[in-house]
């Protein structure tokens, strides 16, 4: 595995995070739970994206992906550091046409744990597919100017890491099918140290 940084901890690719038959398994789990309209908070709303997704929660994969991705993660942000994956995994598919426009992600808080996260963790589970890029844009006012910064292209087993704060897109499939499995790093303040 390695990493490409294209802003530095702000954006970075953990190249062959997962192997091809991982990927492959991963896509054929998500196939078999079925996939349902994805919707933008409660509401679907097709204007804004058109793929689909599957959710599961899987306390084991969190800690197995987590322990494999933690030498690579920002060692603190805001005075926090990493301390686990989401258990929320969201699986998505993007057919012919797909896309979810710009946009930056949403934070998911545990405050029993005083946990929130600060990073999106997305894998791109093949790379069979024309357009589908990811884009980021370095503010909001490029976003209505479409002119995006960085742009990555899918590829199987590359795991995708950047701020939720960080406004981005799924650009449109041309053609195949994309397949994507996101989840969030998790971050906490460090134990006081004894004494």
């Amino acid at each position: 595995m390695t990493k490409e940084e294209l802003d530095g901890d702000r954006i970075f690719v953990l190249h062959d995070f997962l192997s091809g038959g991982e990927c492959s398994s991963l896509i054929q789990y998500s196939e078999d739970l079925g996939y349902e309209p994805a919707p933008v908070g409660d509401v679907v709303a097709p204007e804004v994206r058109n793929n689909e997704r599957v959710i599961i929660d899987d306390a084991v994969l969190a800690a197995e992906l987590f322990l494999r991705a933690r030498p690579f993660l920002p060692a603190m942000i805001d005075d926090e550091i990493p301390v686990g994956f989401n258990e929320r995994f969201r699986f998505y598919r993007y057919g012919p046409g797909h896309r979810f426009k710009p946009h930056p992600d949403g934070a998911h808080n545990q405050l029993e744990l005083c946990e929130e996260s600060l990073l999106t963790f997305m894998v791109y589970l093949n790379d069979l597919v024309e357009g589908g890029e990811t884009n980021f844009y370095a503010s909001v006012e490029n976003v209505s100017c479409d002119l995006p910064c960085r742009c990555v292209r899918p590829k199987t087993g590359a795991a995708l890491v950047f701020l939720h704060r960080i406004w981005h897109e799924g650009a449109a499939v041309r053609s195949g099918r994309k397949y994507v499995m996101r989840t969030d790093v998790m971050y906490g303040r460090p134990a006081p140290r004894p004494g």
